[in-house]
């Protein structure tokens, strides 16, 4: 079980101090270049790995619509994401980021038949919607700016909650069909080659060369992002996901923002205004009204043991 327990924490470290290095990586780039280096070079790595584990590209129908749909969120959703950490402390983009899961769960209610939304989840949402209110209200008084980057963050996790949940009506699919279930490796290569492309594109629209120096704040941001926050921390989860429930993995989801909020201010030295750190806690109690029963289901699995 250490070893579980192990690539557990890891994992949770990982995405706690995504946030802070997608910050730090446009130290001297900018939110294009950062963005699509990292995509890049997680491209490149994953292609490698491919073979490492005996794994090919599909490229029917059914394996490019999710290509597709993980673009949304690799792409899109990244880009946006670079685009407001050029502005917003970190802590606050991983308390933001970790509404996905509710997020997912309205997402769901109207693009999956059959799904529905409990009572604790639907005060879950609303508790995280006056979060939200207390945070854009303060930014908006004190930055307009600050206010636009937030709404382009919550844009952001729109477009990575909507991958997901494209990506589960595809799994729903690929289930009622004769096709293979697809290893979340090549899901993930498939979404960055999509990506790739897009990335050059948006490169030549709106950004241009690469500055003659770049700071080794960026440079070692980009390469541990490209690195060990997707490779090792991809690899991480779903081999979590192979040891133990999805409910128990979801509650990386609630530990993140907090470790983030800490780094972001010991770290980084951002600072958070009272009422947005207020705002940040309304929305971190809607994540743990969300979670409550997958707490409960950890409880219960640990008493047993006992």
């Amino acid at each position: 079980m250490l070893p579980v327990i192990a690539v557990y924490a890891a994992v949770v470290l990982i995405w706690s101090t995504t946030p802070l290095a997608i910050r730090l990586s446009v130290d001297s780039v900018d939110f294009v270049q950062g963005s699509a280096l990292r995509m890049w070079i997680s491209l490149a790595l994953c292609l490698l790995l491919l073979p490492l584990f005996r794994l090919k590209l599909s490229f029917n129908k059914l394996a490019m619509q999710r290509y597709m749909a993980s673009a949304l969120g690799i792409c899109f959703a990244m880009l946006c994401v670079y685009w407001s950490a050029q502005t917003l402390p970190s802590g606050l983009i991983a308390v933001l980021w970790g509404l996905t899961p509710i997020l997912v769960s309205l997402q769901s209610r109207c693009l999956i038949a059959g799904t529905r939304l409990d009572g604790l989840r639907l005060l879950s949402m609303a508790i995280a919607v006056l979060g939200l209110y207390v945070i854009f209200a303060q930014q908006i008084a004190l930055s307009p700016t600050m206010a636009v980057a937030l709404a382009v963050l919550l844009l952001a996790v729109n477009f990575h909650s909507l991958s997901a949940v494209l990506l589960q009506k595809l799994q729903l699919k690929q289930q009622s069909s004769e096709d293979e279930r697809m290893h979340p490796l090549v899901q993930t290569t498939g979404g960055l080659l999509v990506s790739a492309p897009i990335y050059a594109i948006v490169w030549l629209l709106m950004s241009g060369p690469l500055p003659e120096v770049m700071s080794w704040t960026s440079i070692g941001a980009i390469a541990y992002l490209s690195i060990i926050g997707s490779a090792v921390g991809f690899i991480g989860y779903f081999y979590l996901l192979t040891k133990m429930s999805a409910a128990d993995a979801s509650l990386i989801t609630l530990m993140t923002p907090v470790i983030a909020l800490f780094l972001g201010t010991s770290i980084a030295n951002e600072t958070l205004s009272d009422r947005t750190l207020m705002g940040a806690g309304i929305i971190l109690f809607a994540l743990f009204i969300y979670h409550l029963k997958n707490i409960r289901l950890v409880l219960v699995r640990l008493a047993q043991k006992d």
